[in-house]
């Protein structure tokens, strides 16, 4: 395939659904053979069979990314099946809140695992290929707009995100020596299965009708839209391209205008 990522090997966390599918098709679509993983072969279905009846090429990998060997497997048998590596965007991701004085310690460990420790082990398990092959690469990460603010009872989700945000600068610094740039998305309320929840969630809160609060919460800034998770996706296949050559260390916002609103 033709594209602006023809013939790039590429893995997407967390990508059976939502912005981490819109990314693996985006990116399979510019020509890329991306590892589809999600937390069960069964779960990357939908994807694989949305790429594929674009013309596009792409397998699944899974791993339950609270589990260290799981996510080695994983990232291993995706180098090889891939023969190598040269993009990795960390998508998966877990978004709850609670006030940290109703916080159950299981759920601050879950969250750092999942959002924060499961992004350094995919890095990890994946950079010793990516510097080997002595021709640079990408590593992306999917933060947050809250990766950048101070949101009551988001202390646990927050915290991974500017933790994120920090790993990812310095990270950029560590490897950028062999040409690999490390960059994070930083998405403000995008129009996925998530955000259903959590909205849904928000309005049993408020007694209010779910469509009002959605439709009132998600269009919330600068352009008053709801921002479709194709929008991201189109920053990540910018990063990952030629486009981004010169970018590295970033925090870049897709949000409408969110975070200055």
């Amino acid at each position: 395939m033709t594209g602006k990522l023809a013939g790039k090997r590429a893995l997407v966390t967390g990508a059976a659904s939502g912005i981490g599918k819109s990314i693996a098709e985006s990116y399979a679509r510019e020509g890329a053979v991306v590892a589809v993983q999600a937390r069960s072969i069964e779960r990357s279905a939908e994807t694989l069979e949305s790429i594929t009846a674009e013309g596009g090429e792409a397998f699944a990998v899974a791993a339950d990314l609270t589990d260290t060997g799981e996510i080695e497997a994983m990232c291993q048998q995706a180098i090889e099946r891939l023969g190598g590596i040269d993009i990795v965007m960390n998508n998966a991701g877990v978004g709850e809140y609670k006030k940290v004085v109703d916080m159950e310690e299981s759920f601050w460990d879950r969250i750092m695992d999942v959002n924060l420790k499961a992004p350094f082990l995919v890095s990890k398990y994946t950079l010793p290929a990516m510097i080997e092959q002595g021709a640079g690469g990408v590593q992306l990460f999917n933060a947050s707009t809250n990766a950048k603010t101070a949101d009551a009872d988001w202390t646990a989700y927050n915290a991974t995100k500017h933790g994120l945000v920090g790993f990812v600068r310095c990270l950029a610094a560590e490897v950028g020596p062999q040409g690999i740039r490390v960059n994070a998305i930083c998405p403000g309320w995008i129009d996925t299965k998530m955000a259903v929840e959590l909205h849904e969630d928000f309005a049993r809160e408020m007694k209010e009708p779910y469509e009002k609060v959605y439709d009132e919460s998600m269009r919330l800034n600068m352009l008053s839209e709801i921002i479709p998770p194709q929008a991201v996706a189109d920053m990540a296949v910018f990063l990952a391209g030629e486009g981004g050559t010169y970018v590295t260390g970033q925090a870049i916002n897709v949000c409408a205008g969110l975070s200055v609103h």
